[in-house]
C-alpha cells in the first residue's frame, strides 16, 4: 500500500514538472530569467579597497575624513552599451545603455551629500563628461527601431556582422536569440497584443510602456513570414539626452581625486565618460524620491539645454560664456539666416495645411537644416480622403510624389524636428515659410 501511495506521489510531481516547463514555455508563467535575484549593492569601507580606473560613489562623507573605517563607497556600474563612447556620434544607432533588472539596484543614488571619485595610478583625467541618459522605463533588449513610410517599425541590422548586431540588439538579453535571422529588414509588428506605433515606441527607438520582468510575445517578420519570439522586459533602458563637458575636481590626499558635482546638474541618470552610470537626486527632489531603482514619480528627463528661434543653443549650463545669450550673430547673417530658411521648427512636430486644386502630378520637396545626432525626421501626408502616407527623410530632405492627387485640403505633420529648421517647395511654385502658411505666389507669366 505504501508504494501505491510513493507511487501516486511521484505521479503528481512529476505531472506538475512537466506543466510548469510547458506553461514557461508559453510564457504563461516566469521561465526563470524574468525573476532573477537582484543583486545587492556592494559597500566597501576602506579607500585602499578601490580599484585603479574605476568610479565611485563616496556616500554621505560630509563630516568626514576619507582615511576613517567607517567609510560608505560604491562603485559605479558600466552598464551594457550597445556602442563604445567613442564611436556615439558615428553610428545610425542611437547610443543606449542597459541595466538588467537584476543589477538595477547597483545604479547608485548621488545627493549633493555624496561625492564622485576616481582613482588612478597613471591620469587625471582633463575633461568629465556628464552625458545626460534619457530613462525609458523597462523594456526588451532592442533599439533605434525606425518606421517606415507606413509606420511599421524595423530593425537594420539583419545582413550586418556581429558587431554591427550589437548596435540593435542587447546580446547578453533574450533578445540575443534574433542573431540566427537575416534578412535586409527586421520588422517587429507586436509586442504582447499592443501593435507597435508612435506612442509606443520613443524617438530613440525604444519599446515602451513595458512592465518590469513581464514576458510578451514578440511577432517579428522576415519579409512577409512571421516569427513570435518570448522577450522579456528585463532591461532598464537609457539612451542619449544631453551631453555637458565639465572640468573640475579635487585632490583628496589619498590615492583618488574627487569630480565636482555641478551646481546645475538636476534629477536625472548619468553616464560619467562613458564608464560610469549614476541616478542623481537634486536637493528639490531628495523627500519625494522613494529610495528605490524606479520612481515614475520624478521626472527625470527634464532638459536642461535651450535653443533660439533659430536652433542654436542659447543656454547650456556647462558653458556659461553663452550667457543665455547663444552665439553671437550679427544683424546681417541673422536676415541671411531668415531668407534662408525662414521656417522655424523648435516643437518636435510641425504641422500645416495645404490645398491641392487638382488630381494631377503633385509633389512636395522639404529642406531640413542638419543637426548633429538627431534621428531622421519624419512627414505624415494626409489628403483630403483620409489615405496617410509616410515617408522617412534622407540626406536632410523628404521628397512627396504623387502620380495621381486627390483634390482639396491636405494634412503635413513632420515629425521628430526639435532644434531644426525648414523649408517647403510646392510643384505649384508656391513655398511654405512659415507657422501662419505664409505663401510666395509664382509671378504672372510675362512679368
Amino acid at each position: 500500500m505504501k508504494n501505491k501511495i510513493l507511487i501516486g506521489i511521484i505521479a503528481v510531481v512529476s505531472l506538475l514538472l512537466i506543466a510548469s516547463i510547458v506553461l514557461s514555455k508559453l510564457g504563461i508563467i516566469d521561465g526563470g530569467e524574468a525573476s532573477a535575484k537582484e543583486k545587492d549593492v556592494e559597500i566597501i569601507n576602506s579607500v585602499e579597497d578601490l580599484e585603479d580606473g574605476h568610479l565611485y560613489i563616496w556616500k554621505n562623507c560630509e563630516g568626514k575624513k576619507i582615511t576613517a573605517e567607517d567609510n560608505e563607497f560604491i562603485l559605479c556600474p558600466k552598464g551594457n552599451s550597445n556602442l563604445k563612447n567613442k564611436d556615439k556620434d558615428s553610428s545610425e544607432a542611437n547610443y543606449t545603455v542597459w541595466i538588467d533588472t537584476k543589477d538595477d539596484k547597483l545604479i547608485p543614488t548621488v545627493t549633493r551629500a555624496d561625492k564622485i571619485i576616481y582613482v588612478s595610478k597613471k591620469e587625471v583625467p582633463d575633461t568629465y563628461d556628464f552625458l545626460r541618459m534619457y530613462e525609458n522605463g523597462y523594456s526588451i533588449g532592442v533599439t533605434s527601431l525606425k518606421p517606415d513610410a507606413a509606420g511599421h517599425y524595423y530593425l537594420t541590422y539583419m545582413q550586418t556582422d556581429a558587431k554591427d548586431f550589437k548596435q540593435y540588439v542587447n546580446t547578453d538579453s533574450d533578445a540575443g536569440d534574433l542573431a540566427g535571422l537575416s534578412v535586409q529588414k527586421l520588422y517587429l509588428e507586436k509586442v504582447g497584443k499592443a501593435s507597435l506605433t508612435e506612442d509606443n515606441v520613443t524617438e530613440s527607438g525604444i519599446v515602451s510602456g513595458l512592465k518590469k520582468n513581464e514576458q510578451y510575445v514578440c511577432e517579428f517578420y522576415t519579409g512577409t513570414y512571421f516569427q513570435d519570439y518570448m522577450l522579456t522586459a528585463n532591461q532598464h533602458t537609457f539612451t542619449e539626452f544631453e551631453d555637458f563637458e565639465c572640468h573640475g575636481y579635487d585632490f583628496l590626499h589619498s590615492n583618488c581625486i574627487s569630480v565636482d558635482i555641478p551646481e546645475w546638474l538636476c534629477s536625472g541618470y548619468y553616464y560619467l565618460n562613458g564608464e560610469a552610470l549614476f541616478r542623481f537626486v537634486d536637493d528639490e527632489d531628495v523627500e519625494a524620491y522613494n529610495g528605490k531603482p524606479y520612481d515614475e514619480n520624478i521626472d527625470w528627463n527634464v532638459p536642461l539645454l535651450q535653443y533660439d528661434e533659430y536652433g542654436k543653443v542659447i543656454y547650456d549650463p556647462s558653458k556659461p560664456e553663452l550667457n543665455g545669450e547663444g552665439e553671437e550673430v550679427d544683424a546681417e547673417d541673422t536676415e541671411e539666416l531668415e531668407e534662408e530658411v525662414p521656417e522655424v521648427a523648435s516643437p518636435s512636430t510641425a504641422e500645416w495645411k495645404y490645398t491641392i486644386d487638382s488630381t494631377d502630378p503633385f509633389c512636395a520637396v522639404i529642406k531640413l537644416t542638419p543637426l548633429e545626432n538627431a534621428g531622421p525626421a519624419t512627414l505624415m501626408f494626409t489628403d483630403s480622403e483620409g489615405n496617410v502616407e509616410m515617408i522617412e527623410e534622407k540626406d536632410n530632405e523628404i521628397t512627396l510624389n504623387l502620380e495621381e492627387a486627390v483634390a482639396g485640403e491636405c494634412q503635413f505633420a513632420l515629425k521628430n524636428i526639435s532644434g531644426r529648421t525648414f523649408s517647403v517647395l510646392y510643384s505649384t511654385g508656391d513655398t511654405y515659410y512659415g507657422p501662419e502658411e505664409v505663401l510666395m505666389e509664382k509671378e504672372p507669366e510675362g512679368n
